[in-house]
């Protein structure tokens, strides 16, 4: 007795059916990976944009604790209310550890709500690079320093004085209208002691 031909492989009409599944599978499946791909891009920038504005806003606090006093000048560390003048080892976008001469200013916006801007500069040559904003901060802002004593001056080196430090021990920003402390960024100046104790007041622990 024969046996029927057996067919073998697949009819075109299977074939078919196969092309359409895996091309619908394809475009499902582009699609899917296009989305995803979006939503790593806007994550990545959202995530580098958060960094970028905090790095910023820590900007002062590094710079200002790690202030080193430059011997070639006479004073290594000037003041006004809305200009300061430092040495310091934390220079925003630079060498880590390499003392850089740095200009730190409050410039008033143009913004309905009085807000300033915390810009940085380098004081040797401005031009030679772009003024950095730090920070946008609410109000109308100027700079006050904080002598070894706890005593506070409109500028520094304090007029005045007689017995002073080539450095504040903390620089503060206020709102010049109610005088209330914004920031409080303290210059480190070794270990802490009941006399010394401007970084324990930077974290609200000092008294």
């Amino acid at each position: 007795m024969k046996q029927g031909n057996q067919q073998h492989g697949l009819t075109l009409i299977e074939l078919l059916v196969t092309v359409v599944i895996l091309s619908f599978t394809v475009a499902l499946m582009s699609g899917a990976f296009g989305q995803i791909a979006q939503m790593l891009r806007v994550s990545t920038e959202h995530s580098n944009g958060f960094l970028g504005r905090w790095n910023q806003s820590r900007a002062l606090y590094d710079m200002v604790a790690n202030m080193v006093i430059d011997p070639t000048l006479d004073k290594p560390f000037t003041g006004q209310h809305l200009q300061l003048d430092m040495v310091t080892l934390a220079f925003p976008d630079g060498s880590p550890g390499a003392a850089r001469p740095a200009r730190v200013l409050l410039k008033p916006t143009n913004n309905t709500d009085n807000s300033t801007d915390l810009q940085l500069e380098g004081p040797s040559d401005p031009s030679s690079q772009p003024v950095m904003r730090l920070a946008r901060l609410p109000g109308r802002l100027e700079f006050r320093f904080i002598d070894h004593r706890g005593q506070e001056h409109a500028q520094w080196p304090p007029s005045g004085v007689s017995e002073f430090r080539p450095m504040p021990s903390a620089v503060l920003l206020i709102d010049t209208n109610s005088q209330r402390t914004i920031v409080r960024a303290a210059a480190y100046e070794g270990n802490l002691t009941p006399k010394n104790n401007d970084i324990a007041q930077a974290f609200g622990v000092g008294r």
